[in-house]
């Protein structure tokens, strides 16, 4: 790993995982889902945005409930609104078990309403020792059995001391006090992880604004700014700023090959048009454009020079950066860039190429002043909720 590197993640958490593995949505990850859940001993954290109660919901639910039974201690925490599907029966279900429950942020209380902070981020934590970080949801559209695909979405399996980090940040959640009281425990886990420099180096990186951090972010920012040969991202709903788009330009003009996998298909309309209206620029400064067409993409893969990697819950868009609470795992290892490489290839085999003449023919004068529309309403919505959370 470059100096540069390394000066950049010494202060944000960096530490060295045994195994760091790619996990896929579909069978790949709640599979491997069930098995840690199967072998854990002592202590399960299980939070997510989207918890349903259908046949997935079901699936975990069974496997945490045998986890207590063995005498493990669970804890679940979900987002109250993107959650707010869970059904009564299911919470009954989930409590009657031993399982310990909680909802983030509920949109009603005492004194307010509250549509602004939520818990965005998806975490798998076993006894301190394994955990699946990405931006998988548990809900059968990222797990549908048989010849349907499910959504495409990505997580990253982790074995080792990051794990020590990845407790810290379930833990500060489920108390609901701020990352303030486990910080020494933090700093041990942390230095003592330091030592074994052996295995895979790693950062686990959150953004939560309203309790200053905004790590996630400034990663993407600082290795676009660096970036040398080649930028992959993959992007569910891909609304960067102004600063991002010109750290794009940028790499271009160095020739760096920039490539963006964007949805073809989207499940918030809104969002996919308002992320069109800037295909245009995108062209312009020879930045490639592939959509995927054969199911929702709701991916967050970051890839930079073959060398950096960051997949989790993180989207490039106001949204994720001053809103919701997100992690992210970020990988410095040619081995397992190259497995992401491999995979972003494959997608990007199957993705339809948007050409600039076909576009702009293709896209009637209407569908642009929609797209227009979309862009600058976003954006209002964007800046709306900004000041919302900042008189929370």
């Amino acid at each position: 790993m470059s100096g540069s590197k390394l000066r950049h993640t010494r202060n944000n958490y960096f530490s060295y995982a045994h195994e760091a593995t790619l996990v896929k949505s579909g069978d790949d990850f709640f599979k491997r889902a069930v098995s840690i859940i199967e072998r854990s001993k002592h202590t399960i954290h299980f939070q997510t945005y989207i918890f349903i109660g259908d046949d997935t919901g079901n699936l975990i639910i069974d496997a945490l409930a045998k986890a207590v039974k063995r005498g493990v201690r669970v804890f679940l925490l979900v987002d109250a609104y993107g959650s707010n599907d869970l059904s009564s029966h299911a919470i009954k279900q989930i409590l009657k078990s031993g399982i310990e429950f909680r909802k983030y942020s509920p949109l009603f209380n005492k004194y307010r309403i509250r549509f602004g902070r939520r818990l965005h981020h998806k975490i798998l934590l076993s006894d301190e020792a394994e955990a699946l970080i990405g931006g998988i949801n548990v809900e059968n559209k990222y797990h549908i059995a048989g010849t349907e695909t499910p959504w495409l979405d990505y997580a990253v399996y982790i074995k080792g001391s990051p794990c020590h980090y990845i407790r810290v940040i379930c833990e500060s959640l489920w108390r609901g006090k701020g990352y303030r009281g486990v910080r020494k425990k933090m700093r041990y886990h942390l230095a003592s992880s330091a030592i074994d420099k052996t295995a895979i180096p790693i950062k686990i990186s959150q953004n939560d604004w309203l309790r200053r951090k905004d790590r996630i972010s400034k990663s993407i920012r600082h290795e676009l700014r660096h970036s040398h040969i080649s930028i992959t991202l993959m992007a569910s709903y891909f609304l960067p700023d102004k600063k991002i788009r010109t750290l794009l330009k940028n790499a271009s003009k160095r020739n760096v090959k920039v490539r963006l996998i964007l949805p073809g298909i989207s499940d918030v309309q809104l969002a996919k048009r308002a992320t069109t209206y800037l295909y245009a620029w995108m062209l312009r400064n020879n930045i490639e454009i592939y959509e995927w067409n054969d199911t929702i993409l709701h991916g967050k893969v970051n890839l930079v020079d073959d060398k950096w990697a960051s997949i989790g819950s993180f989207n490039i868009n106001h949204l994720s950066r001053f809103s919701s609470v997100e992690t992210n795992v970020e990988v410095f290892d040619a081995k397992f860039c190259n497995t992401v490489k491999k995979e972003l290839d494959t997608v990007i085999s199957k993705c339809s190429k948007v050409i600039n003449t076909a576009h702009l023919q293709k896209m009637t004068q209407w569908e642009k002043f929609t797209c227009w529309c979309a862009f600058y309403f976003t954006r209002f919505l964007f800046r709306l909720e900004f000041a919302v959370l900042s008189k929370e």
